[in-house]
C-alpha cells in the first residue's frame, strides 16, 4: 500500500495543499476545501504550516 503525505502550506492567510513543485521554484497549490481554487505561486510566497 502506498501512502502519500500531503504537504500543507499557508498562502494569503489560507491553508493550501501542495500539488506540484517545479524546478523553477514555482509551486501549484490548491486551497483546502476547494477542488477548483488552484494557484501558481513562488516558493518564497508560502509559509510551511509546521514552522
Amino acid at each position: 500500500m502506498i501512502v502519500l503525505e500531503l504537504e500543507e502550506v499557508q498562502y494569503n492567510g489560507k491553508l493550501y495543499t501542495v500539488i506540484h513543485k517545479y524546478t523553477s521554484g514555482y509551486w501549484e497549490i490548491r486551497e483546502n476545501g476547494s477542488k477548483f481554487n488552484i494557484e501558481l505561486v513562488h516558493e518564497s510566497e508560502v509559509k510551511n504550516v509546521t514552522d
